[in-house]
Formats: C-alpha cells, sequence, structure tokens
C-alpha cells in the first residue's frame, strides 16, 4: 500500500486491527473469525476442510435454514419476482410479498402494523433514529446490542445507561433526567451475549411511572423463549406489553431483514421517518418469502420452540454440574466463560479438535476477564448431538486448564 499522503495517517489503524488477529490467531489451526463453513441442511452438521463437526455457534434456533419448505418458497418468489427489487420501498422497491410478510409479522407480534428493513441492524437504528432526536432522551442497558447504540448515537439524542437488568438503577436514571422531550426506554429481551432475559414487568411499571415509551429488540427471542416462541411477552405470560417491538429475520427466522412492529400510526410515521427503511434497497423477493414461510412453520410447530428449551436446559445442567460456568444463562444462549482472551480461542481451537465448533466472543465486546464461547442451542440439535457436546465442551475446558483435569 502506497504509505503516503492520506493513507499515512490511515495506517496506524490499519497495523493496530493486524497485530490485534495476528495475536489470537497466530497460527492457522487458531483462525476463528471469518471462516467458511459448509453447513448441512438437514443436520446441525458442518463440513470444514474435510472434517464433519457439530455447529454449536450458529444461530438458525428453529432449525429451518435448510427447511424444503421454506427452501421451495424462496425459489418460487424468485422465480415470480426475479432476484432482486428495483428500488427502494417508497419508490419502485415495494411488491405484493413485502406487503403479505408485514402482515404476518404483525399478526404474529399481536400488533397493528410492522414494517420490514433490510436487516435487524437497520432495523434498530431506523427506529430509534425515528423516534428520537435532540431534545430527546434514551436510557439503555449497558449490554445492548451495538445496533441499539450506534441507533441512539446517530439520533442526536441524549444517551443515559443503566447497569445491566437493574431497574432500580434505570428508575434513578429516569428520576434524574430531563423532563422535556421524549423519553424511550430499550433493551434486549434475550441477551446475545449471556443468554438472559429482561424483567419486562418491572421495566413496565418504571416506564410508566416516568412517562417513558419501552422499546424491546426481540432478535434472540422470537422462536426461543415463551411456549409458542413469541417472545418476552409471551414469556411473562402477558403480564405487560411493549410500546415498540423490533426483531430479525435472519435467526430463528432464517432469511435476511429486520421488523419492527407497533400501532398502525407509529409504523405509518417510521416509513417516512426511519432513514435505513426510506433510503435502502427493498428486501429481496427470496429473503422476504423465506421468512414469511417460516414464521408460518413456526406457528404450526411450536414443539421446536419446547425442544429448543428442554435441551438448552439439558446443556446447561450438565456442564454446570462439572463447573464449567454460563453467567445468568437462562434460554438457547449459553456463554461458556473461559477468563482472557486468548483462553478463549485455546478453547474453541481445543473443542474443535474434539469434534465441537464453539465460537469465541473476546473483548471488547466483552469485559475483561469474560471472554467465552458463544453456544446456541437449536431445534436442530437431537439429544444425542447435546450430549456429545457437552462432553467436548468438558474435555476440552480439562485440556486447557479451564477446569480441574
Amino acid at each position: 500500500m502506497n504509505a503516503s499522503g492520506g493513507w499515512e495517517r490511515l495506517e496506524p489503524k490499519l497495523a493496530a486491527t493486524q497485530r490485534r488477529v495476528q495475536a489470537l490467531e497466530w497460527e492457522p489451526d487458531r483462525r476463528n473469525s471469518f471462516v467458511a463453513y459448509t453447513v448441512e441442511r438437514d443436520s446441525a452438521y458442518a463440513d470444514l476442510d474435510g472434517r464433519r463437526l457439530l455447529m454449536m455457534s450458529g444461530y438458525s434456533y428453529l432449525g429451518l435454514a435448510g427447511d424444503e419448505r421454506v427452501v421451495a418458497a424462496a425459489k418460487a418468489a424468485v422465480d415470480l419476482y426475479g432476484t432482486g427489487n428495483h428500488g427502494v420501498r417508497a419508490l419502485a422497491g415495494s411488491i405484493p410479498l413485502h406487503e403479505e410478510l408485514e402482515a404476518e409479522v404483525a399478526r404474529f407480534a399481536d400488533r397493528e402494523a410492522s414494517m420490514v428493513f433490510g436487516s435487524g441492524y437497520a432495523a434498530n437504528t431506523g427506529t430509534v433514529g425515528g423516534l428520537v432526536g435532540p431534545g430527546d432522551t434514551v436510557f439503555i442497558d449497558k449490554y445492548d446490542h451495538a445496533s441499539i447504540v450506534d441507533g441512539c448515537r446517530l439520533s442526536g439524542a441524549t444517551v443515559t445507561r443503566f447497569r445491566h437488568n437493574d431497574v432500580d438503577h434505570l428508575e434513578r436514571r429516569l428520576r434524574a433526567a430531563s423532563p422535556d422531550g421524549v423519553r424511550l426506554v430499550i433493551v434486549d429481551s434475550v441477551y446475545s451475549m449471556d443468554g438472559d432475559i429482561a424483567p419486562l414487568p418491572e421495566l413496565r411499571k418504571v416506564c410508566d411511572e416516568h412517562n417513558a415509551l419501552l422499546m424491546v429488540d426481540e432478535a434472540h427471542a422470537l422462536g426461543v423463549i415463551g411456549a409458542t416462541g413469541r417472545g418476552i411477552e409471551e414469556h411473562f405470560d402477558w403480564q405487560a406489553r411493549v410500546d415498540v417491538k423490533l426483531g430479525t429475520l435472519s435467526k430463528a427466522i432464517p432469511s435476511m431483514g429486520g421488523w419492527v412492529a407497533g400501532p398502525a400510526e407509529l409504523i405509518g410515521h417510521l416509513r417516512y421517518a426511519a432513514r435505513p427503511f426510506l433510503f435502502s434497497a427493498a428486501l429481496g423477493p427470496a429473503q422476504a418469502a423465506a421468512a414469511l414461510e417460516s414464521l408460518r412453520i413456526l406457528q404450526r410447530e411450536p414443539e421446536r420452540v419446547a425442544h429448543i428449551q428442554h435441551q438448552s436446559a439439558r446443556l446447561r445442567k450438565i456442564i454446570n454440574a462439572e463447573g464449567l460456568r454460563t453467567q445468568d444463562s437462562e434460554t438457547a444462549v449459553l456463554p461458556l466463560i473461559a477468563g482472557s482472551d486468548d483462553a478463549a480461542y485455546d478453547l474453541a481451537t481445543t473443542c474443535r479438535k474434539n469434534g465441537v465448533i464453539g465460537l469465541p466472543v473476546v473483548t471488547p465486546a466483552v469485559p475483561n476477564d469474560l471472554a467465552r464461547l458463544r453456544i446456541a442451542v437449536t431445534a436442530r440439535h437431537t439429544e444425542a448431538d447435546i450430549d456429545f457436546a457437552a462432553q467436548a465442551f468438558l474435555t476440552s475446558a480439562r485440556e486447557c486448564g479451564i477446569l480441574p483435569a
């Protein structure tokens, strides 16, 4: 690279990233980021360099990524509409399939209306920016997803953070904040790094007491918690409702995109005020059709949700009994705490040698000394898969010195 001119000023940032990656992936066997896996459509296994490994870090919670019905729906949409749409939704990009999907999302979320973005990230940044701006205040959980944090920063609103799942701390923050403008509290329903659940009834109570709206991201909750996979409201037996509900179409729903659901007036406003929606190309026909069919399958087959909940509880019980920490996980997301960043990479590399893919999450995504493997249980995992994974995790942890030999 030419080191003169503007590149010379950028070079330190590029070099720092290279040093960071090389410090963790200093030999080929330790490579854990941006690895191309060939995933089997009908199982939880994947091929890596000719080895068949059990994938334990994928997010196809409902196991529908290779489902023939979903694939057929995507193919039919391509046959009818082609491979892409021809503009943004406000102009030439809308097709009837978008409206059908949005109606289905609204029904599933038990809301008047919904709209679909090109990604879950866009759904969060666009919705936050469409709801608040200068003069307003946003209150976010310390562990909220990066897309929420970025949306708040871009909005120009005053951003106040509160301790993770600490409703008392939120209440103090609300009491101390300016009473002017829109007041918006944003949480994840299931936290992607720890697998714990936001305390919805208590959050609803404090928001009502302080005239604040409550927005919840259901990215890791849809299809995972609640008796039929409808997320945090169902998980808490419908004791409380949220004002603005969001989610993704790329985890339990095996497609692409994100969604927001709420009152019809809200969605009508966001169609014009959410910039990532208004100025991004429309969701492709295949992705819209795959998402629509997957939502319908979820509603017909709630046993998939029960399977996820049962098997994730089994896995947690087995490894916790041997001393492997999973923080406050109570869902399909299980963090296997390794400690340092190097320890997490050691554990991931050893797990792969023992037949299981468990991918590391390190600082700054997680706190110092809490680097971990982020494990996700899906409907594709059989009871035998869970038993095999548990023993591989425990054996690997002992080989790495995380557990006593």
